[in-house]
């Protein structure tokens, strides 16, 4: 059994070397056949139809006629002026000076002396390879001829006649093709002809080429609609030997080339011959190990991945599909002329060059015949066990899920307020790679673009639902705001709008502590008014009071000046009143116009202390001053800035507690100035400092004690004007003012 098991291996295995061998084989012979008998015995694999040769005998006619018309005129005329005869630029001159590109037919001007000089160009180089011959066409008399011979008998136009009978050149004749153009009295195209070795439709391809016009988009172009002048009265003949066109292929194998690529070009079959090949090969390497006498043991060759047999597969098959369609495609023979050009025998170069191309077809189809091995554990093992055992997407889908997550995860969380570009550059790169990839597969890569672009689909309408959950999340949280509750939160992730949670936090603490202003100020106004109304009111009705009682004729001399004392103390308690009021309201309003100059700021606090001497001294208060010896000079307003220091120490001396020591002390530093002045309140300080420098607002909730209670707010108010700032603070019953002013 052991030996017979061997003999069915090495049965197996010659039948597989004949599938892969045979048609690598065929390949060689059929493609160089089959080449060499479409290129014809010269190599020139394309008819004259096909290719640029009708363009070029028209523009040759062009050149020609030039030619003749600067011969004649015994100048060098611009070729502009040749195909479109000048009539009036202006002057009734041809000069240079004429030409402006204000003209639209300067433009067209350019346009067709670069055209010519193309055309010239090309004529220059093909002048020695080609007869020609120019004939009047009334007349019939030749006018230029490169042919060494005036005879009409001899001319272009006698043999073209001859061989126009049987519409093909004989085979043994030497030329390989004649051809003429005939131009009517006002260049219209009267006939054209051409014939070959072979029956083309060459003569319509003339036709049709000569009949075109060169300037055909100059009025759409350049704004310029004159018709372009061709030949008049002229016939142009033009023939080529055999020998002339091999020589000119020698010298530039691309001047005359093919035009339109698919016309005669049938290469194409070499594709179906070279896929049934193929479908053959695959055929037996399906059915192959169905017999159970073919066996082998190299069976896990076929088990290589799917990714693996996709990418190899189609690189091998494209590029055999392309050399098999493109005959210019591998046919150099690379090897054959580096091993001539160094010595090599003929025979050994051949050999290597025929082996190395067996090798290359031998490659094919192993390769062919792997593949079509691979895809049969399809059907062995079942779609979903093959899925499994060899695509390794499915193998690490898993993980490049989770990578796929986790950069979807990247772009929700996308911090806006950063720089975005090193996540622009990920995404950029990542689809770099994926394109890259694709466009390995050559033409399959549009299937393989498509997959790409559904996956992508589906993903990015992925994140984008994710944005819209989040972005709804947002805007739920924002008609919270909106409808005034200002205790909401966001309890999920927001993703890319994460950064917006906490600017709706800023919003509500924002909203919260306007809605705490406005209440404030209301609950200010509500006490201004109070305020206003009792302070007003008191001394008010003392004046009423007391005129009432000054109307009476039986009252006493002494109690009438009693009384009238009393009315004007009560009367400048009211002034007053009104006066802080009226400053403290333009200090508000801003509408206070400040004398600013330098101001010994040291001298003003020493002069504020004598002229307040008096109310000092009144009370059993014990005052600490501590002042710089130097001069201190700010620039501020002497005025406000004394009704600052005046407002302060009055208000300590009403609400001191007596016998107590009072501390005013300046700081003078390179920066500021700082007055600082301390005392013992004789109430408990139970107020909010902060709210003690508001209009109307006292220590003492009474309201008993003589004043406007404005005097710490103008002060807060004129310190402010001038740029400094008044902090208020207590410590149990430490009552503390800071004047700071900055230094300029």
């Amino acid at each position: 059994m052991d030996t017979k098991s061997k003999n069915y291996h090495k049965i197996t295995l010659i039948i597989i070397a004949l599938v892969i061998l045979l048609p690598s084989l065929a390949m060689m012979v059929i493609r160089p056949h089959y080449i060499k008998q479409q290129r014809g015995a010269d190599g020139y694999n394309f008819p004259f139809s096909a290719s640029n040769l009708p363009d070029l005998l028209v523009e040759s006619s062009y050149v020609l006629h030039a030619e003749e018309i600067q011969g004649e005129n015994q100048t060098t005329m611009m070729p502009f002026d040749i195909f479109f005869p000048y009539e009036d630029h202006g002057d009734g001159n041809v000069d240079e000076d004429d030409y402006s590109y204000d003209e639209p037919w300067q433009w067209a001007a350019d346009v067709t002396n670069d055209m010519y000089d193309d055309w010239s160009s090309r004529f220059t180089f093909l002048r020695p390879y080609i007869e020609y011959e120019v004939i009047d066409g009334q007349s019939k008399e030749i006018i230029d001829s490169n042919r060494g011979s005036d005879k009409t008998e001899n001319s272009l136009s006698a043999l073209l006649s001859d061989y126009q009978k049987n519409g093909v050149l004989d085979a043994d004749d030497d030329y390989a093709f004649l051809g003429a153009i005939g131009y009517g009295e006002n260049g219209n195209i009267n006939f054209t002809s051409f014939i070959s070795h072979e029956q083309t439709n060459t003569s319509q391809v003339l036709n049709k080429s000569a009949k075109s016009n060169p300037a055909s988009n100059y009025d759409e172009d350049y704004g310029y609609n004159k018709e372009f002048q061709k030949p008049q009265n002229r016939i142009y003949y033009f023939a080529m030997t055999t020998e002339n066109l091999k020589a000119l292929k020698s010298a530039n194998s691309s001047f005359i080339h093919q035009v339109n690529y698919y016309t005669g070009n049938h290469e194409g079959d070499l594709v179906t011959v070279l896929a049934t090949l193929m479908g053959i090969v695959a055929i037996v390497a399906l059915l192959l190990p169905s017999f159970k006498f073919f066996t082998w043991k190299k069976e896990k060759i076929f088990a290589v991945p799917f990714e693996i047999v996709f990418a190899v597969s189609c690189t091998v098959i494209v590029l055999a599909l392309a050399v098999a369609y493109n005959s210019d495609n591998l046919s150099q023979q690379a090897i054959y002329n580096v091993l001539t050009s160094i010595g090599s025998p003929e025979l050994l170069a051949n050999t290597l060059q025929y082996l190395w191309g067996l090798f290359g077809w031998i490659g094919v189809f192993t390769v062919c015949y792997w593949t079509a091995g691979c895809a049969r554990r399809i059907f062995v093992l079942g779609p979903k066990t093959y899925i499994k055992e060899s695509v390794l997407v499915y193998r690490i889908y898993p993980w490049l899920r989770k990578q796929i997550e986790k950069v979807i995860q990247t772009l929700l969380h996308v911090d806006l307020r950063g720089n975005t570009n090193k996540i622009l550059f990920k995404v950029i790169l990542i689809n770099f790679i994926v394109l890259g990839f694709i466009s390995l597969f050559w033409v399959w890569g549009i299937g393989v673009l498509v997959v790409y672009s559904a996956v992508l689909f589906f993903l990015l309408r992925k994140y984008l639902r994710r944005i819209q959950d989040q972005y709804q999340l947002l805007l739920e949280a924002t008609n919270e705001l909106a409808k005034g509750n200002l205790n909401g939160t966001i309890p999920e992730d927001l993703g890319i709008f994460e950064p917006f949670r906490d600017e709706i936090g800023k919003i509500q603490t924002g909203f919260k502590k306007a809605v705490e202003e406005e209440v404030k100020s209301t609950k200010m106004k509500t006490d201004l008014i109070t305020n206003v109304s009792h302070d007003l009111k008191t001394p008010l009705t003392a004046i009423i009071t007391y005129v009432d009682l000054l109307k009476k004729e039986d009252l006493s001399e002494e109690d009438r000046r009693k009384y009238t004392e009393i009315l004007d103390t009560k009367a400048n308690r009211l002034k007053v009143l009104i006066e802080d009021l009226f400053e403290v309201s333009k200090a508000t309003s801003k509408t206070v116009t400040l004398n600013i100059m330098d101001v010994d700021i040291v001298s003003l606090m020493r002069q504020v202390k004598l002229e307040l001497q008096d109310k000092i001294d009144a009370t059993d208060l014990l005052f600490r001053w501590q002042l710089p010896e130097e001069k201190v000079i700010l620039p501020l307003d002497s005025q406000r800035t004394y009704r600052v220091f005046e407002n302060l120490i009055v208000n300590i001396t009403k609400y001191a507690m007596p016998r107590t020591r009072v501390y005013i002390t300046m700081e003078n530093t390179e920066n500021h100035v700082k007055i600082i002045m301390k005392n013992i309140s004789a109430t408990e300080l139970n107020f909010n400092p902060n709210e003690i420098t508001e209009r109307f607002v006292r220590g003492d909730a009474s309201r008993n004690t003589e004043g406007s209670g404005l005097g710490l707010a103008i002060a807060k108010s004129f310190t402010e004007l001038q740029g400094g700032r008044l902090d208020i603070s207590t410590d149990a019953d430490l009552f503390t003012a800071e004047i700071t002013f900055l230094k300029q």
